[in-house]
């Protein structure tokens, strides 16, 4: 269920079925499935402790293998994302490439590495990388954390 977001209200009994009646007017909410999907994982905690360690050791591959290229990223408390301040520029023998936003490192990642992030310009020169990668196991998960950082170890990157 990677990306479906479910959420509940609670609080006082009026408050909650004024909310409710707006909400059903505005849109349908969650279809049934995805209720039901989200209502097991919750009766079910080792569901979600197993889904929260998979992504936190996802997260601990990817911080390691940009900070190992230059990068400062921090682990998140709680995310898929990896939000990274973009690098001004990228040099492999002797060429120099600069980047003037996140926008052109993230388009100039995904052409040169077949990297894929998501510029974040609104607040800053960012990228966000992603632990939602199709991975079976941790084998798989390290060999891909190690293939991000080999591609990206043939540049010198400036911040």
């Amino acid at each position: 269920m990677t990306g479906w977001r479910i959420g509940f209200v609670v609080g006082n009994p009026l408050i909650v079925q004024a909310y409710a009646d707006m909400k059903d007017n505005s849109d349908s909410g969650q279809f049934l499935a995805i209720q039901k999907a989200g209502a097991v994982a919750l009766a079910n905690p080792q569901i979600t402790d197993e889904i929260a360690a998979k992504y936190s050791r996802r997260m601990d591959l990817l911080v390691a293998a940009i900070n190992q290229n230059g990068f400062n990223a921090k682990k998140p408390k709680g995310s898929f994302f990896l939000y990274v301040a973009a690098p001004k520029s990228a040099t492999v023998d002797g060429e120099t490439t600069e980047f003037d936003s996140g926008e052109a490192f993230s388009q100039w990642l995904i052409t040169n590495e077949l990297i894929s992030t998501v510029p974040w310009d609104d607040c800053g020169r960012f990228v966000r990388f992603s632990v939602t990668f199709a991975a079976q196991g941790e084998d798989k998960e390290k060999e891909i954390a190690d293939e991000i950082a080999q591609r990206l170890a043939k540049y010198q990157f400036t911040f």
